[in-house]
């Protein structure tokens, strides 16, 4: 099984998102508590640049992915992102939301401290024009067997929380 462990961040690598925690950018959060923080984004998401306001839900402390979260903070943080979705489906002008959370470069993170994205969308915006291929049965099926033996291996490994 390959580590889950690894770093993605540079030498030196000063946070950003561990800045804002800090209380740096007050001026474009718009909540937080004891455990997390909600930033608006400086980027519109790249698939629906017709959409601002994207949010971005950040823990207070530095963990650089999920692999590392704790799971009572990950419970928060998809509180948290659930509720902001919430607010942006009632305050915006939206007619549906995203949330995705990225973890390492091929998974699409490129700040190396944990955050959840959640994307208000508009009818019609490129997120819900996307091409689905739907996967044969049998696809779904190997696929199921291998997520089921990776989760059963996870369940034995002893140095995961």
């Amino acid at each position: 099984m390959p580590p889950l462990t690894v770093s993605h961040a540079p030498p030196g690598y000063d946070c950003p998102f561990c800045a804002i925690a800090a209380g740096a950018e007050p001026e474009f959060t718009a909540w937080r508590d004891a455990q997390v923080v909600v930033q608006i984004s400086t980027r519109r998401a790249p698939d629906s640049p017709e959409s601002p306001g994207n949010a971005l839900v950040i823990p207070l402390a530095h963990y650089e992915n999920l692999y590392v979260l704790p799971d009572d903070l990950a419970a928060r943080v998809a509180q948290v992102a659930r509720r902001v979705a919430m607010a942006m489906r009632r305050g915006y002008p939206c007619d549906g939301v995203t949330v995705r959370q990225n973890n390492e470069p091929a998974g699409g993170q490129d700040v190396w401290h944990l955050h959840t994205h959640v994307v208000p969308r508009r009818a019609g915006d490129r997120s819900t024009n996307s091409r689905v291929v739907r996967p044969d049965a049998a696809e779904r099926s190997r696929y199921a067997d291998r997520l089921r033996q990776s989760l059963a291996a996870l369940d034995d490994s002893p140095d995961l929380p």
